[in-house]
């Protein structure tokens, strides 16, 4: 865990919404609510952006610990949307991920949502998940039902005055995480998972659906679990007009097609190829600070539905403070 501090980051925040004249500015973390000054940055900020007429957006926040403090606090501004990264359908699931909320932290950061003013949420999933069924897709669906029938209870069983916006990305299987030994989905099965779950949503009166293209997932499974042989595709690529890729407007399959082609390489064989747990690693050879042997029995109490707690409570034992100062394992070197 690493954090800036409360005066780095106003300082930032500050200086960009001066030199850009947006008038909304995002907290952006992987957790932004877990940053441990949250309250009081949120707080300043909102004593700055208030006569500016500035809006503060905090997406990616974690259910468990989301503190209303926070909505309160930006009540007065112009809102924007919220985002609650609930990753998976079910409870099973977020097991699998060592998630770490429930069902109740949802509906109860839902509650305090729509009772603060807000009209619409945005809920993260991810889609092709190691373990993941069908019923788990049935469980977007489901919360999304539930989350519209609370909302309209609340509004005195007013209905269309509340939205929800689910967004879904496609699961790439990256290295240094407990599941760096699995496949990804084919571009099919997510197209196919894609369809199942635009089916089972159209009929949700204000509830819409996106997600993220299969052929762009695989490329970045392609990516991450590549090596050295990727370089001259990058090239390649480039000289064919790729550029911009991440705005889905600029991406050009075809040249990445060509590129592949040209330069030899089987996207499919390495997005769509699984490791043994005791196999060689394309990327053992890199030392990313936790051990391989941690993340092992990381997948393994994964595949047992065993969460791990957030190392802010107490040192799991990964591996990293034998590199670096761990703050929150209560270990310095």
């Amino acid at each position: 865990v690493r954090e800036r501090s409360l005066e780095k980051n106003l300082e930032i925040a500050k200086e960009q919404l001066k030199n850009t004249g947006h008038n909304e500015i995002s907290l952006l973390s992987l957790s932004s609510s877990d940053y441990t000054e949250i309250c009081p940055l949120v707080s300043k900020l909102s004593e700055y952006c208030k006569p500016r007429n500035i809006g503060i957006s905090l997406p990616s926040l974690r259910l468990d610990n989301f503190s209303f403090e926070l909505l309160e606090e930006i009540q007065g501004i112009k809102k924007t949307g919220l985002t609650f990264a609930c990753e998976a359908g079910t409870q099973r699931l977020r097991d699998v991920i060592n998630k770490n909320v429930t069902e109740k932290d949802l509906f109860n950061a839902v509650t305090q949502a729509v009772q603060n003013g807000w009209n619409s949420v945005k809920l993260y999933f991810m889609i092709g998940l190691p373990t993941e069924t069908y019923e788990d897709l049935d469980g977007i669906a489901d919360l999304a039902q539930r989350i519209m029938e609370l909302a309209a209870d609340l509004n005195g069983g007013r209905r269309g005055r509340f939205s929800v916006n689910i967004s879904v990305a496609n699961f790439v299987p990256k290295p240094f995480t407990p599941f760096q030994w699995c496949r990804q989905d084919t571009p099919e099965e997510f197209e196919d998972k894609h369809i199942y779950l635009k089916q089972k949503i159209s009929g949700i009166k204000g509830v819409t659906l996106h997600y993220h293209g299969s052929f762009a997932s695989s490329l970045e499974a392609l990516f991450a679990r590549g090596g050295r042989e990727l370089c001259a595709l990058l090239i390649k690529a480039h000289e064919l007009g790729c550029k911009f890729d991440a705005w889905t407007e600029n991406f050009n399959m075809e040249a990445w097609e060509k590129a592949l082609e040209f330069c030899g390489i089987d996207r499919d064989h390495k997005a769509l190829t699984g490791f043994g747990l005791e196999e060689d690693l394309p990327w053992d050879h890199i030392n990313a600070g936790v051990s391989k042997e941690y993340l092992k029995e990381e997948y393994i109490r994964s595949l047992k539905e065993v969460t791990t707690k957030d190392c802010r409570y107490g040192c799991n034992g990964c591996g990293i403070n034998k590199y670096t100062e761990c703050k929150w394992g209560g270990i310095y070197v």
